[in-house]
């Protein structure tokens, strides 16, 4: 018969309220205490050594740090977190040489059943994290349970990790994809360089659109609720006039203000169908 404990490192369902491991998680609990207020960054890194699973050789973590339990987090040779990480750590969690993370990373390898009865029994669950070699996870990133990241892989900040990726790549978005493949170092003045960095713009200008939209949405509520127009010639006159306000070279401003004038009419558009829907 295998412990709780047992069940619970190995990924399968297991009860986190068994003696031992509230045992284990009291501990861990004063550990990080000891951690986190520990001025000295040698006696601040014997403790992280005395914590964690393993720990290669060097280590420095700023505070906060929290954890489940400690001892199922493995790291390799010169491992640096900023501040704020998080590790969930009912599997293990491990990480190859060189990894730095950012400030608020989060590393849960905990799941809970999907099954609603499953769940509210108390039965829980989760699957390892492991990262490979020379890893940069940026700040704010989120790995979820289940997830592989091979060797020289590169995070964007504020992603969520839901797969596994393979060596040589960076990652980014929600969830995290693909935007470009790590080889030798295109030349600054090439034609693949300059797409790429297009390429991760255009991934910020995304999320940032979505958000744009989000608020759309709720601007569609109020104004059928107040009776209010779609179109509002002063608005959209203000908008054109905080982007000039905004802009820096005045080169680009025409091309600007062109694009934040489609975006405000797809906008309309998006708004009348929505009106007109509700009407129905």
């Amino acid at each position: 018969m295998k412990s709780e404990k047992e069940k619970m490192i190995a990924g399968e369902l297991y009860f986190s309220a068994d003696p031992e491991l509230v045992a284990d998680r009291t501990f861990a609990r004063e550990q990080m205490r000891l951690i986190n207020y520990e001025t000295d960054s040698a006696i601040r890194e014997q403790l992280l050594k005395e914590t964690f699973g393993q720990v290669a050789n060097r280590i420095y973590m700023e505070p906060n740090v929290r954890f489940d339990y400690g001892y199922n987090i493995f790291v390799g040779k010169n491992f640096y977190a900023n501040f704020d990480t998080v590790f969930l750590d009912v599997c293990p969690i491990t990480f190859g040489d060189n990894c730095m993370l950012g400030p608020n990373v989060k590393l849960y390898t905990a799941t809970h059943p999907l099954n609603p009865v499953k769940r509210n029994s108390g039965l829980e669950d989760g699957s390892p994290i492991t990262v490979g070699d020379n890893a940069w996870i940026g700040g704010g990133a989120t790995l979820l349970a289940g997830v592989t990241l091979g060797d020289n892989v590169v995070v964007g900040a504020g992603s969520v990790v839901t797969k596994s990726f393979p060596d040589n790549v960076v990652i980014a978005g929600n969830p995290a994809q693909i935007i470009r493949e790590l080889g030798e170092e295109e030349p600054t003045d090439s034609l693949p360089f300059y797409r790429a960095k297009i390429d991760e713009i255009d991934q910020k200008i995304a999320r940032l659109l979505e958000e744009r939209m989000d608020a759309v949405k709720q601007i569609v509520t109020i104004k059928k609720t107040q009776k209010t127009a779609v179109f509002d010639e002063s608005r959209e006159e203000k908008v054109l006039e905080n982007v000039r306000k905004a802009l820096s070279n005045l080169d680009y401003q025409a091309t600007i203000e062109q694009t934040f004038e489609d975006i405000m009419k797809r906008s309309r558009e998006y708004q009348q169908q929505h009106m007109e829907r509700e009407e129905k």
